[in-house]
């Protein structure tokens, strides 16, 4: 037969042979169709191969084919890009029908539902060996995968992410399977907690590299460290902790790494534990910490930025990260930290080109040479551990992500932020089609000009066009070069005197020529044009050198590009009363640097007479346009994009949010009116994750801490319980309240709502997800612990099924009122009292002595010891027992004054330094803001003693605290 004109085969004479043979073996139409998609492969010929092997291995396919002839641009799509998923493709025949239905190439799936998609398979496959079936589902699933990317589907971002949620969901897998096997050997690991409870031992596995960072390619190795808890062990265990956990990470490597007939798993890489190959494979917390704190290099701690968990117990994991992270980023990084991660980079270099073949050597290496993917990935640490230390925004684990941040944060400018997203999101797509190809680990462009030919027409459906493969090759040096260039401008001098200060601590400097976004003269020239009053104002305001610093942070953001900078022209009114959050809210400022839009919010605030010269606010005036509110209803009955529904989600908490502490700073109120705005806006964001999970009839979340006493503060963690009917279908529900957690919680480019706490229900972080009002009855009557009864007295009904929210506070106030009447509950809540005020070495106005802890314990005693229930703040819940008589009323005004004065600090704290801190802040403008807040939130005089008069509230409450709880 004669070949088709328009398609370029290598080698026509084996392509008309090929063509010859399966040509009888398909219909007119598919054999059309056929030859139609194939004009646009780079690489027909491979493609006509693998073919013609796809028809002999079944002969249904053909009429499949016919119905269906979008599985023809499927197949190759998948054997034009990877003849090494075209051998999976032609194994696994079945996948047609999956794709045929075009479900599962909607979305990307998360790693919950690639545990569920294994499950299901894995139960309908012969098992020989776990290792098989995980490597088999593994390339099965990257099929789907590639689809999705090759037809622009999902962007890079979202691939990787995929990607890296399947081998969180196998690594998971594999875990459990050898963890259960064994505690059937060894039984159950346990250890006792510091508050004296045995527990089951936890175990996790923190991945590091581009699995930590949510970036992993088709076929790049794993990064991985294994944690266990540390502390007392129960002496009747047979097998210590540290031997078991051991042999779990030992056995859990293997089986991820074991050559199969389908390949291997993984390639894992362990050798980023502490101390390397020396170190034991599984460490336990406490040892992890202190290495980390005392021995640990510099590079050690650099890979950590993108520490994450992927399996095993979250909190353990979430554990360690809090405790590495201030030894990561630090207020100041020493020049010598980051020389010396520099050349600890440069020798693993040059070890890698060592081990190179010699013909290889003089490939361009897309990851490792000069301006290369690892270049671009080393900028950014280097960055985010200069400046995270003062600027947490900064700390994300995902490289573009953070270039985003870093842009935002003005530590690159616009254009080096564009040269290094491409060339990033350029390089990686090189790398992708490199390692997919042939699934091996690779970074090396090909000598031969054929296959460079098919690579560069590889990369053609990402915008990159080249008529030659000289041309292609000089397109990704130029891109490489670029790289080089801002690398070595922003990092790699370090022997220019302009990169340290006078102590040697770095200080990078972009050395970029002036411009409209990197210079602050330029936008005063372009205000004194655009915006004259505004300039005249923001010039001679009376303002600290703080506030002038935050203020020149602002419009160098407000200006990057001509959407912010035309809020700014609007709003100049908003802007000039924005100086008062530059001067005193860190919290607030951080907010409008990273959204320069919502300083339009202010406008809706409006001015009341002066006084003292300074700038009131009040609530919206009439006729203003309000917050975006009804989002809720907006979800309920529109069909919008779940990315949208989470955008438009975390926009209404955060600008919700942003209005209460604005008028916190210039409106005299309690700081009981700002909890309660932000318990609202918080419930508002709890209804609209419940809806967006698709709950199932008789699912409610309900509220537990500050969120179920309305008392939510700035950067408060949300405890919640998720209860369903008895007749509900657990894992429908299960699932669904997961999504709800997950869409809090997960970060996306605008952040996250807020972090999401399940940890107060029945067993805890043991216990089932959710739980029903019955189980509830059994726990309380049989489990429950004194100060999960005080901790459950502020259960309130948030969202979901009200009829079951109210069984469930019927349950758990029975439960309560008969706990209270044990003899020994005043004893366990005194000693549970007495241990958190060991429990913190800081100072700590919740914890010690006279702290929020002795008036929430004492309050809460005697509401479940006398049955009152209440969902107020601590001063509400405090007058009631006045009411009633079980306070006396000179010590319920004292108490209630003084639970009012320690809510009062610890939110004027959060929102001056944007911190969760539970004491005066070291700064003298901190304190000096805290204390001016304080007088407006509280009434106090501004010029009484801030610390005196801390002192003197704990005192009086623990003489309180004492006279009725002993």
């Amino acid at each position: 037969m004669d070949l088709p004109l328009n398609i370029e085969f290598r080698d026509p004479r084996a392509a008309t042979r090929n063509l010859s043979r399966l040509r009888p073996c398909l219909p007119d139409a598919v054999f059309g169709d056929f030859l139609q998609y194939l004009s646009a492969s780079p690489s027909p010929d491979s493609v006509v191969v693998q073919f013609e092997r796809l028809m002999e291995s079944s002969g249904e396919l053909a009429a499949a084919f016919e119905r269906q002839p979008i599985l023809i641009h499927y197949a190759t799509l998948i054997f034009g890009y990877s003849g090494w998923l075209g051998e999976t493709l032609i194994r696994n025949v079945d996948l047609f029908e999956r794709y045929g239905e075009n479900k599962s190439l909607d979305r990307s799936l998360r790693r919950d539902e690639f545990r569920e998609e294994f499950s299901g398979m894995n139960s309908r496959w012969s098992k020989p060996d776990l290792a098989i079936s995980l490597a088999r589902f593994r390339k099965r699933e990257y099929v789907r995968i590639l689809l999705r990317d090759l037809l622009g589907i999902a962007k890079l971002a979202e691939t990787t992410e995929e990607i890296s949620a399947l081998s969180d969901a196998l690594i998971g897998v594999a875990l459990r399977a050898v963890n259960g096997q064994l505690q059937q050997r060894h039984g159950t690991p346990q250890w006792v907690d510091p508050q004296g409870r045995l527990l089951e031992a936890r175990f996790a596995v923190v991945s590091l590299g581009k699995l930590g960072g949510n970036e992993l390619n088709y076929s790049s190795d794993i990064d991985l460290l294994f944690l266990y808890d540390g502390g007392i062990e129960p002496a009747t265990q047979g097998i210590s902790n540290r031997e078991y956990f051991i042999h779990l990470a030992q056995q859990t490597t293997e089986l991820l790494s074991r050559h199969t007939r389908e390949g291997q798993v993984f390639r894992i890489d362990l050798r980023l534990r502490p101390q390397g190959h020396e170190g034991e494979l599984a460490v336990a917390l406490p040892r992890a910490a202190e290495y980390y704190s005392d021995c640990a290099q510099d590079w050690e701690l650099q890979a950590l930025i993108k520490a994450r968990h992927s399996a095993g117990d979250a909190d353990l994991a979430r554990d360690f990260i809090r405790l590495v992270e201030p030894f990561v980023y630090r207020q100041t990084v020493n020049f010598a930290a980051v020389k010396t991660a520099l050349q600890a980079r440069e020798r693993i270099d040059k070890r890698c080109e060592r081990s190179m073949p010699t013909r290889l050597r003089k490939a361009i290496n897309v990851k490792l040479d000069r301006g290369g993917i690892r270049d671009i990935e080393f900028l950014v640490q280097c960055l985010q551990r200069l400046y995270g230390g003062e600027e947490g925004w900064l700390r994300s684990r995902g490289t573009l992500f953070a270039l985003q941040k870093l842009h935002d944060k003005e530590h690159i400018s616009g254009k080096d932020f564009h040269s290094l997203t491409s060339a990033y999101e350029f390089l990686r797509h090189v790398e992708h089609h490199l390692q997919v190809r042939l699934g091996r680990q690779s970074h090396q462009l090909p000598f031969s000009a054929a296959e460079l030919k098919v690579l560069a027409k590889c990369l053609e459906r990402v915008g990159s066009k080249a008529s030659s493969a000289s041309e292609f090759v000089t397109r990704v040096e130029g891109r490489m070069s670029a790289v080089a260039e801002i690398y070595r401008r922003i990092v790699y001098q370090e022997q220019s005197h302009q990169f340290t200060d006078a102590e040697g601590n770095l200080r990078l400097q972009s050395q970029i020529p002036p411009s409209p976004e990197n210079s602050y003269s330029q936008i005063m020239q372009r205000l004194a044009v655009d915006a004259p009053r505004l300039l005249e104002v923001i010039s001679h305001a009376e303002v600290s050198a703080h506030a002038r610093r935050n203020l020149d942070r602002f419009l160098s953001s407000a200006t990057t590009n001509s959407e912010r900078y035309g809020v700014i022209l609007r709003s100049s009114g908003a802007v000039e009363r924005a100086l008062a959050i530059f001067e005193h809210s860190n919290y607030l400022t951080d907010i409008l640097v990273r959204y320069p839009a919502d300083v339009e919010l202010l406008s809706q605030i409006r001015e009341q007479p002066e006084t003292d010269d300074e700038v009131l606010f009040d609530a919206p005036a009439e006729g203003v346009r309000p917050i975006p509110d009804p989002v809720l209803a907006y979800l309920s009955t529109c069909s919008v994009d779940r990315e949208e529904a989470l955008a438009l989600q975390r926009q209404q908490f955060r600008q919700s949010l942003f209005v209460s502490a604005a008028r916190d700073l210039c409106q005299d109120r309690s700081v009981y009116e700002a909890l309660q705005e932000n318990s609202i806006a918080a419930d508002k964001a709890l209804r609209s994750a419940l809806s967006l999970a698709d709950p199932p009839q008789g699912l409610t979340v309900m509220a537990l801490g500050r969120l179920g006493s309305r008392e939510f503060d700035l950067l408060s963690d949300a405890d919640v319980l998720f209860v369903a009917d008895e007749s509900a279908s657990f894992d429908v529900a299960r699932r669904s309240a997961e999504r709800t957690m997950d869409s809090l919680t997960a970060y996306t480019r605008d952040g996250t709502v807020f972090p999401v706490d399940a940890r107060l229900r029945p067993q805890g972080r043991e216990g089932e997800l959710v739980t029903t009002p019955l189980q509830l009855t059994r726990y309380f009557s049989a489990d429950a612990r004194p100060w999960e009864a005080i901790s459950y007295l502020k259960l309130r009904f948030v969202a979901g099924d009200q009829a079951v929210g109210q069984s469930a506070l019927t349950a758990v106030r029975e439960g309560i009122a008969a706990m209270a009447g044990q003899p020994e509950f005043d004893r366990e809540l005194a000693d549970i009292r007495a241990r958190l005020e060991l429990s913190d070495s800081a100072p700590n106005s919740k914890t010690r002595p006279g702290g929020e802890y002795d008036i929430d314990f004492l309050a809460g005693r005697l509401q479940a010891r006398h049955r009152i229930w209440s969902h107020g703040n601590l001063s509400e819940r405090l007058t009631l027992l006045c009411e009633q008589g079980l306070l006396g009323s000179q010590e319920c005004i004292e108490l209630a004054a003084n639970a009012e004065f320690l809510r009062t600090l610890e939110h004027c704290v959060r929102l001056v330094t944007g911190r969760p801190g539970k004491w005066l802040p070291g700064g003298d403008h901190a304190q000096f803001s805290v204390t001016k807040l304080m007088a407006r939130l509280s009434g106090r005089e501004t010029g009484r003693d801030l610390e005196a008069d801390l002192t003197a509230v704990l005192r009086r409450t623990r003489e309180i605290y004492l006279e009725h709880m002993f």
